[in-house]
């Protein structure tokens, strides 16, 4: 499959894998997976109904897309400058969150944070693989992407403690971002060694054509639908526990930290995610995820029960995106590009499963509105069986680590 020869000289510490990781818990899992985790709150202070809240996630979501639009043409030749647009976007719109008073200034805010993690993903997939070695690759990428689950964590942490002091919450968002990524910049090994625009053999390289992402063509539909269905319990679930199961506020706030606990946990699958096929892993993961989604939604009420069906939506999505990750690196002549396209598919899905999300809960209710999630992230894992085997066995040679 093909591979982009841009030079990696391997030498990053382990500084640059930790940065990394807190930049993207920083731009995914507080600033724009934080949105439906405080919206309560917001709830509160501005005039949102379950159908505004998801028109403004979904608003958010289109921001992203451009974002990675932008990281699809440069990130794969200016990655620092990229990486510079998604930690200064999401901490100004977490700064201005924070600052709001009226509903418009908090609607850009919210649009503006959300741009950073579109930045994000295409710059770091192309810093670490200009920082390790290739057959360290794979496994950095899942790691440093299951930044988001530590990143709920820590929202979920802010919520815990700061309920009644959401503004505090999302001015301190703002300065982790910040200090994030400061820090990716400063660990960053490459920018010395490697001089933009060349390749390792020292042919300059040519822009990435939308031609050389014809192989992904199945793995973008599969992420849309994906999408659409998870929209509903990063937007609209802890209004579901609230609202459906009386959960009290702490309560609500504990199960996402689970939510986030079991993001962050799948740091622990990189190893099984290189050592299988993509399709056996894209599969079980948008099972695992749709599953989640219809459970929660079953027993709202029930702590316990919603606690461990949290933990494994966190689990099974980042592992999910994870799988993108990696299906972009081994398919697209350049992995920036790739990880770009996939990632938009699956945001844009968000951004519809957000407003249908939203409009099917004020006609029906919580319980068939997560019903028609789950089965749409289903239908993510069904359409991905369809290229059969040539793409079957294309993936288990190359999703294989040395």
């Amino acid at each position: 499959m093909k591979r982009s020869f841009q030079a990696t000289s391997g030498t990053a510490g382990p500084l640059f894998a930790m940065t990394a990781v807190a930049l993207i818990a920083a731009t995914y899992g507080l600033a724009r997976f934080g949105y439906g985790l405080f919206l309560p709150q917001f709830s509160g202070s501005f005039a949102l109904t379950p159908t505004i809240g998801g028109l403004l996630s979904s608003g958010a979501s289109i921001v992203y897309c451009l974002a990675a639009a932008v990281g699809f043409r440069y990130a794969p030749h200016h990655p620092r400058a990229v990486t510079i647009l998604a930690g200064s976007s999401a901490s100004l719109g977490s700064a201005g969150i924070a600052a709001s008073t009226v509903t418009p200034a908090f609607a850009a805010s919210v649009l503006l944070a959300g741009m950073g993690a579109g930045f994000a993903s295409p710059s770091l997939v192309e810093l670490v693989r200009r920082n390790v070695t290739e057959s360290r690759q794979d496994r950095l990428q899942s790691v440093v992407n299951s930044g988001t689950g530590f990143g709920v964590v820590a929202a979920g942490v802010l919520a815990l403690a700061l309920s009644t002091s959401w503004r505090l919450a999302w001015a301190l968002i703002a300065v982790v971002t910040l200090v994030s990524m400061i820090g990716v910049l400063m660990t960053d090994s490459s920018g010395a060694r490697t001089a933009p625009g060349r390749q390792h053999h020292g042919v300059r390289a040519r822009r990435t054509r939308w031609s050389d992402l014809r192989p992904l063509t199945h793995p973008v539909l599969a992420a849309f639908a994906y999408g659409t269905g998870c929209a509903a319990l990063w937007i609209h679930g802890r209004t579901l526990l609230e609202q459906q199961g009386g959960m009290t506020t702490t309560s609500s706030a504990v199960v996402w930290i689970a939510l986030g606990a079991g993001g962050a946990a799948a740091v622990l699958t990189a190893p099984w995610l290189a050592r299988h096929s993509v399709r056996t892993t894209w599969t079980i993961t948008v099972c695992a995820t749709a599953g989640a989604t219809g459970a929660i939604a079953a027993l709202p009420g029930s702590t316990a029960f919603s606690f461990a069906a949290a933990a494994l939506f966190g689990l099974a999505y980042t592992a999910a995106t994870s799988v993108l990750i990696i299906w972009a690196t081994h398919t697209a002549t350049s992995s920036a590009a790739g990880t770009s396209v996939l990632f938009t598919s699956l945001v844009l899905g968000q951004a519809a499963g957000s407003t249908l999300t939203g409009l099917l809960i004020d006609a029906a209710g919580f319980v068939p509105a997560f019903a028609v999630a789950a089965a749409t992230s289903l239908i993510g894992a069904i359409g991905f069986l369809r290229p059969a085997r040539s793409l079957t066995s294309t993936a288990r040679s190359s999703d294989r680590l040395p």
